[in-house]
């Protein structure tokens, strides 16, 4: 049997599985009853006695939130995790239950988990992009996650898209995040990304014109996306996926209107099938990695 275990702010998830990959059992707590680190390595030792009893446990794959050092097993710290600084995650959990533990950034886990079992079964190159509260994403080429030379590709969310645009959290500017996370959006407009959707579907023609330039926005990201990886396909998951109808038409049309992406290399775009699943079910697969 192998595990996969989605750590978050507001939740814990362990899942278990068979080699190939077929979960049988998932549990769940809330982060904030569980507390810090060495809690939660407890708890997560608790589950493995109780649901696979005798059944030996080959492998762990853990997805957290970054930043974190994947090398190391390390997460470094965590914004939505106060008191997990520095925190060697993957040896607490590898040393308590005396197997393989791997670590990998959520949204990475998340791109493998649709690669594998949503809406990315059928493609070779796929970049994942999470768009929600930040930006993120995973790069997956013939199956397997790209990490890149120090663990950190993926972060789709900090190219930079405008010079002088808006300050980033991550200390950039005029990043993809910094123009289109629901989380700056708040920030630059005075409204939630989820009131702005509201208005424009309404017909408000103010909030139109911002969902308009956000997905815009979204689209030239694409673009580079597009030129940087070559992928056959790009999937989209995350919050704002719940008005895809409003965002897919922009973003598809500033995609086509690049001149140097010609339609025969042009990637499909699709929105992410597992939702919530997505980071747990990657988790699983990036077990299933080191077998």
């Amino acid at each position: 049997m192998i595990a996969g275990v989605d750590l978050g702010g507001t939740q814990i998830r362990v899942s278990f599985a068979h080699d190939d990959g077929r979960i049988v059992r998932t549990v769940r707590t809330r982060t904030a009853l569980v507390g810090g680190p060495a809690n939660m390595v407890t708890w997560v030792v608790q589950q493995v006695e109780r649901h696979l009893r005798r059944q030996p446990l080959l492998s762990i794959g853990i997805g957290a939130p970054g930043p974190i050092d994947p090398h190391q097993g390390l997460l470094i710290n965590p914004p939505n995790l106060p008191g997990w600084h520095n925190t060697p995650l993957a040896a607490m959990l590898g040393e308590a239950t005396g197997c393989q533990t791997h670590l990998e950034n959520d949204a990475n886990l998340a791109g493998l988990g649709e690669y594998h079992h949503g809406a990315g079964k059928d493609s070779r190159v796929m970049a994942y992009v999470t768009w929600s509260t930040g930006v993120g994403g995973g790069l997956v080429i013939d199956g397997r996650l790209f990490s890149g030379a120090h663990g950190s590709a993926g972060e789709f969310g900090h190219m930079i898209l405008d010079p002088n645009g808006p300050i980033c959290g991550c200390g950039q500017r005029g990043c993809v995040e910094a123009l289109c996370s629901g989380a700056n959006i708040a920030k630059r407009y005075g409204e939630s990304a989820t009131d702005l959707l509201r208005a424009a579907g309404e017909g408000d023609s103010e909030a139109q014109a911002i969902v308009e330039r956000v997905a815009g926005d979204m689209g030239l990201a694409l673009i580079s996306l597009a030129n940087l990886f070559d992928p056959d396909l790009i999937v989209i998951g995350g919050g704002f996926t719940r008005s895809w109808s409003q965002l897919q038409p922009v973003m598809l049309r500033v995609l086509r209107s690049s001149p140097f992406i010609r339609p025969r290399r042009r990637p499909r775009v699709r929105r992410a099938r597992l939702g919530d699943q997505a980071g747990l079910v990657g988790a699983v697969e990036w077990a299933r990695t080191w077998l």
